[in-house]
């Protein structure tokens, strides 16, 4: 007979349903994970809103989750491992993939969007995504290894230098998280955001920070930076008036971080970025060496992976947690804990 767990499906728009449902049993190459915590991404709203365009019901989101090795083919990794996900999944196949680009694969899927993810209390990957973590990180904040990465990836992509002003637009969670990587490259990090918890965390962690319903963030560039703007703009949020202020706020020659993903099409000033040749770099999610030092970031005392937690819920308040993160407003990064 088969064994059991308890699984949060989301069933269509705005529906989650908690169930019993089967447990999985890896197969060759895979491992099974007891999941300790999943995180709430952008990308899950989308899905529970209903308009992702790859999603299909029902389906266990998360692909943000950290947890142990139950059970693994092989011996490489022994029951009671602490792992972090890499949750790409790529073709192996497409140009992409075979010039050393799979993080950006024609056919990219991610587990916990394509195939069932970390809002259970089990799920079965491909050990190929497994990262292994210290015994000495909690985790609790392993499960923040995927946002963090996304972070690294933006910023070692980036132009960056040592001693230069940057601007990240947005302290959602992974914008907080580039903040900190930023500053941990040698960057004075300026933050923007709305939300007054976000803001708050920002300060907690000792960034300069512009509270947009008070003040303008490009004229507080402006001003700290003499006129000339910063060389490096980090746009987080993917909404318009952020779009707007990056392209304000970077010099000339500079460079935009694209990370937000707009959640409808955009108007972008095409002219103001021409005539000051800035280059708009956009970043999609991270190569698996971004998730290697993601993993050794979570280990270092520059790196705080506990004030951008400001919720940890229950299976069963899935839903809940799937309000507080679509009002952005009293949240940073919320965690779904299935075993407790």
């Amino acid at each position: 007979m088969s064994e059991m767990m308890r699984a949060a499906l989301w069933v269509g728009p705005e529906q989650i349903e908690v169930r019993e449902i089967e447990r999985p049993v890896p197969g060759p190459g895979e491992a099974l994970i007891k999941v300790a915590y999943g995180g709430i991404c952008g990308t899950d709203m989308m899905i529970y809103l209903g308009v992702h365009p790859r999603s299909k019901p029902p389906l266990v989101m998360s692909h943000e989750f950290a947890g142990t090795v139950v059970e693994a083919d092989g011996d490489q990794f022994a029951p009671g491992t602490p792992v972090a996900i890499n949750p790409l999944i790529s073709c192996g196949k497409c140009w992409a993939c075979t010039h050393g680009q799979p993080h950006v694969c024609e056919k990219l899927g991610l587990v916990g969007i394509d195939l069932d993810g970390g809002f259970a209390e089990y799920v079965v990957v491909s050990q190929e995504m497994l990262h292994v973590v210290p015994d000495s990180v909690p985790l609790v904040e392993a499960a923040l290894v995927e946002p963090l990465a996304v972070a690294v990836h933006a910023v070692r992509v980036s132009d960056l230098k040592v001693g230069d002003t940057t601007v990240v637009l947005g302290a959602g969670p992974v914008g907080i998280l580039a903040a900190q990587v930023a500053r941990m490259a040698g960057a004075r990090v300026i933050v923007s955001e709305m939300s007054n918890k976000r803001l708050s965390i920002a300060r907690q962690l000792g960034f300069e920070t512009v509270d947009v319903k008070e003040q303008s963030v490009v004229e507080y560039t402006m001003d700290v930076t003499k006129g000339a703007g910063v060389p490096v703009v980090f746009e987080m949020a993917g909404v318009q008036p952020t779009l707007n202020d990056a392209a304000k706020a970077v010099r000339i020659g500079g460079q935009i971080l694209q990370v937000g993903i707009p959640k409808k099409m955009p108007t972008v000033d095409l002219t103001n970025i021409i005539f000051k040749e800035v280059r708009r770099t956009p970043t999609r999610v991270y190569r698996d060496e971004d998730v290697e030092i993601a993993v050794q970031l979570t280990g270092s005392p520059q790196i705080d992976l506990v004030k951008p937690v400001t919720h940890i819920l229950p299976l069963a308040d899935l839903g809940k947690g799937m309000e507080i993160a679509h009002a952005a407003q009293d949240a940073c990064k919320i965690l779904i804990a299935p075993n407790v």
